[in-house]
């Protein structure tokens, strides 16, 4: 089971397995945003808890049903809805997308547009070239 999450800096999409490491600092893997500044140590155990819960849920349900067949329904809003009402930052986000925070180094140096060269030192003139095939400055 995944569980996918969201970055609140870069809105880019990650798995939250892939941040139970503690050795990453629990940061996004793309723009290095820290998604709990102070509790990068102890905040992968915690998602790895939530993992293990959310695993654990379902494959219990999935068994209860099996078991049961269409003989017991479970209220699908008495089991969502606690699980919504926990995290509703994450619904406000999906429908709006977050500009976030940019990260505290530039992401790329400033260029500058470019200008062809003839605008700027005007058209280059040719050298007139004798019937001879020799330029004119060469005749001396």
């Amino acid at each position: 089971m995944t569980i996918g999450v969201r970055c609140g800096s870069c809105n880019r999409e990650l798995l939250l397995v892939q941040l139970v490491q503690p050795s990453q600092g629990f940061r996004c893997l793309f723009c290095g945003f820290a998604f709990a500044p102070g509790y990068a140590t102890v905040a992968p155990a915690v998602a790895a808890r939530a993992m293990a819960a959310h695993a654990t849920l379902v494959t219990a349900l999935t068994e209860l049903q099996s078991m049961t067949g269409g003989r017991l329904r479970l209220d699908q809003a008495t089991l969502v809805g606690p699980v919504a009402n926990a995290l509703p930052q994450v619904e406000a986000k999906a429908k709006e997308p977050a500009l976030g925070t940019p990260p505290p180094w530039p992401l790329a140096a400033p260029v500058a547009p470019w200008i062809p060269p003839t605008a700027i030192s005007g058209p280059r003139r040719r050298r007139q070239r004798s019937r001879t095939g020799r330029s004119r400055r060469a005749r001396g």
